[in-house]
C-alpha cells in the first residue's frame, strides 16, 4: 500500500534527520563553537533550502515525486559522510548546507504523497501519522547520536545516520511501483505565480503559523542542547532530554484527528502555543536534569501539532494540482526560520545570555496563539 511504504520511509529517515540536528550541535561545541557560531551553522542548513524548495515543489506538481525521493536519498546519504570523513568546523559549515539541501527534497515530495495519496476524510488521520513518523525521529534520533557519541565519537555517529539514509534508498527502489509517477500532477500552462496562491487568507495563516511553530522548534534545537551542556550534563543525558521532547510531540499528535474533530485545528493550535509559552519561561529557571527533561516535554506538548496542522492547513488550501507548491512554500518559511532565526537569537545569547532567548520565544508563543484564536471565530462561522 502506497501510504504504508510513504509512512515507513518517513519513520525511519526521520530518525536520521532528526539525530542528524542534534549531532550537528553536539559536533560543533566539541570543535569550539559558541552560541553565535552554532546559530550560524544552522542559518547555512537552512539557506540553499530556503532559496530552492519552491522550485522542487513545482518539479514535483510537474512531473510527480519519484524523481525527488531518488535525489533526496542518495544527496542525504552521501553529504551525512562528509563531517566524518573530513573532521573540521569549516567542512561541517560546508556540510550543513548540503545536508539541509538533500533532506529537503525528499521531505517535499514526502508529504505531498501523504496529501495526494489521501482522501478528505483520510487526509488529517494520514497528516497525524506522518508527524508520528517526524515525532519517532524526535526520540529515537537524539538518542541514538546520543549513545553512539559517548560510546564511539561523532564520526562514527555520521556513519550511523548515513547508512540509515541509504537503508531508506534501497528501500524506496524496491518499492517505488507503490509510488504513483505522476500523482498530483498539473501542466505548466495552467499553472499560476507564487504571488496566486499567496493571496489565499487560508494559506497566508497557515505560512504564518508555521513560522512561529518553527521559530519555537529551531530555538529548542539549537539552544537546548547549548544550555544543558552549558549545566555540565553528558551527550547521553542530553539525547533523553531532547528525546523528552520527541516522545511529548508523539503522543500529542495521537490526539489530533480527535481533538481537531471536537475543537478545530485553530483552536488546537493556539492551545498548543499557551502551553509552549508557559514551558519556554521555566527554562531558564530549570537546572536539574530531570526537570528539564520535563520542561523538554511540555514544550514538545506544545510544539508537537504545530507543523502537521500547518502542514494540512496548507495543503488544503492550495488549488487543485499546487498541492506540492503550496506545501514547499510552508518549508520556505521553515527554512527560512533556519536561515534568520539561530544567527539573529545566537547574537542575542553571545551578548546577555540564553535565557532572554528563551523568553523572546515565549512571547513569540503568546502571540501565535491571539493569531490562531482569530481562525476560532472563522472555524465555528464556517461550521
Amino acid at each position: 500500500m502506497a501510504i504504508a511504504l510513504v509512512l515507513l520511509l518517513s519513520a525511519v529517515t526521520f530518525v536520521s534527520l532528526k539525530g542528524g540536528r542534534v549531532l550537528m550541535t553536539l559536533y560543533a561545541i566539541e570543535l569550539g563553537a559558541g552560541p553565535l557560531a552554532t546559530g550560524l551553522l544552522f542559518a547555512a542548513y537552512g539557506l540553499i533550502p530556503f532559496l530552492f524548495v519552491v522550485s522542487a515543489g513545482r518539479l514535483a506538481d510537474r512531473f510527480g515525486n519519484r524523481v525527488l525521493m531518488y535525489a533526496g536519498f542518495t544527496g542525504f546519504a552521501c553529504t551525512l559522510t562528509l563531517p566524518a570523513l573530513f573532521p573540521s568546523l569549516t567542512m561541517l559549515f560546508v556540510a550543513s548546507p548540503l545536508i539541509g539541501f538533500t533532506s529537503m527534497i525528499f521531505i517535499v515530495a514526502l508529504q505531498n504523497l501523504v496529501g495526494v495519496l489521501s482522501s478528505p476524510a483520510t487526509r488529517t488521520r494520514n497528516y497525524s501519522y506522518y508527524a508520528l513518523t517526524d515525532s519517532t525521529g524526535n526520540v529515537a534520533g537524539p538518542v541514538l547520536v546520543g549513545f553512539v557519541i559517548d560510546g564511539f565519537g561523532h564520526g562514527s555517529a555520521y556513519y550511523t545516520l548515513a547508512a540509515i539514509a541509504a537503508a531508506c534508498l534501497a528501500v524506496f527502489h524496491f518499492g517505488r511501483s507503490e509510488i504513483p509517477a505522476r500523482s498530483g500532477v498539473v501542466e505548466e500552462a495552467k499553472r499560476g505565480s507564487m504571488a496566486d496562491l499567496l493571496r489565499l487568507p487560508a494559506l497566508r495563516n497557515a505560512l504564518i503559523t508555521n513560522g512561529i511553530v518553527m521559530t519555537g522548534i529551531d530555538l529548542y534545537n539549537v539552544y537546548m542542547p547549548l544550555y544543558a551542556r552549558g549545566l555540565g550534563l553528558s551527550a547521553s543525558e542530553i539525547g533523553l532530554i531532547v528525546g523528552a521532547f520527541g516522545a511529548a510531540g508523539f503522543l500529542v499528535r495521537l490526539l489530533i484527528p480527535p481533538i481537531t474533530r471536537r475543537w478545530g485545528e485553530h483552536a488546537m493550535i493556539a492551545g498548543a502555543f499557551v502551553i509552549a509559552c508557559g514551558a519556554y519561561v521555566a527554562i531558564p529557571f530549570t537546572v536539574n536534569p530531570w526537570l528539564l527533561g520535563a520542561a523538554s516535554f511540555v514544550v514538545g506538548l506544545g510544539m508537537g501539532c504545530g507543523q502537521p496542522l500547518s502542514m494540512l492547513l496548507s495543503f488544503n488550501a492550495a488549488p487543485p494540482g499546487r498541492s506540492a507548491e503550496a506545501i514547499a512554500m510552508r518549508m520556505a518559511v521553515s527554512y527560512g526560520a533556519h536561515v534568520v532565526i539561530p544567527p539573529v537569537f545566537g547574537a542575542l545569547g553571545a551578548v546577555v545570555g540564553l535565557a532572554p532567548v528563551f523568553w523572546t520565544c515565549a512571547a513569540l508563543m503568546s502571540g501565535g496563539a491571539v493569531l490562531n484564536r482569530k481562525g476560532i471565530s472563522r472555524e465555528r462561522r464556517e461550521s
